[in-house]
């Protein structure tokens, strides 16, 4: 006959939890994904924090194509829908909408890769797609782009995993990237 006594770690709650967010120390993966509901509602529980700024190499604002007076920041604000996000730029300096490609990458590595601790990982979400922009960042119709969301996070797609974003678009006639950085509530 088995006793209470011996049966007690199947059925109580003990250490030996699995957990579908976590990450093992050494975890590095890269991986194309459909895109879901999931993760537009995520994205769109992210507000930016700081301003956009422009990316400027040693040539500065002469390398800059594609903005009309380049600045070297613009307040900025997040239009999210199931459709894309919509980047609205400095006081009336336009904006640049961003449509959802069907699939994004995501990356994860861990950084730290002491095998100590919780494994925390840096994470990305790239979506690689097409903008239009309006306004000082009018352009002839969409052009490439390529939107990172990143952050420190584990194997779970949450807004509070991502503190940045970068906007890079890019063609034969327009090379520009904007950056800030993020709050997931």
């Amino acid at each position: 006959m088995v006793s209470l006594f011996a049966l007690a770690p199947a059925i109580l709650p003990g250490a030996a939890f699995a957990c579908a967010c976590c990450a093992d120390p050494g975890t590095r993966f890269e991986q194309d994904v459909t895109r879901g509901n999931w993760e537009v509602g995520e994205i769109s529980r992210l507000e930016p924090t700081s301003p956009a700024r422009l990316y400027l190499t040693a040539c500065g604002m002469e390398c800059v194509v594609g903005i009309e007076d380049p600045q070297p920041t613009y307040s900025v604000a997040f239009d999210v829908s199931e459709n894309g996000v919509t980047f609205t730029l400095g006081q009336g300096d336009g904006a640049l909408t961003f449509p959802w490609p069907d699939a994004y990458t995501w990356f994860g590595a861990d950084t730290a890769l002491t095998g100590e601790g919780e494994t925390s990982l840096y994470t990305e979400l790239r979506f690689r797609g097409t903008v239009a922009g309006t306004g000082r960042f009018a352009n002839e119709g969409p052009t490439e782009a390529e939107l990172v969301l990143s952050g420190q996070g584990n194997r779970c797609i949450t807004a509070q995993s991502f503190d940045a974003w970068s906007l890079t678009v890019y063609d034969e006639t327009t090379q520009y990237r904007l950056f800030g950085t993020l709050d997931g509530y």
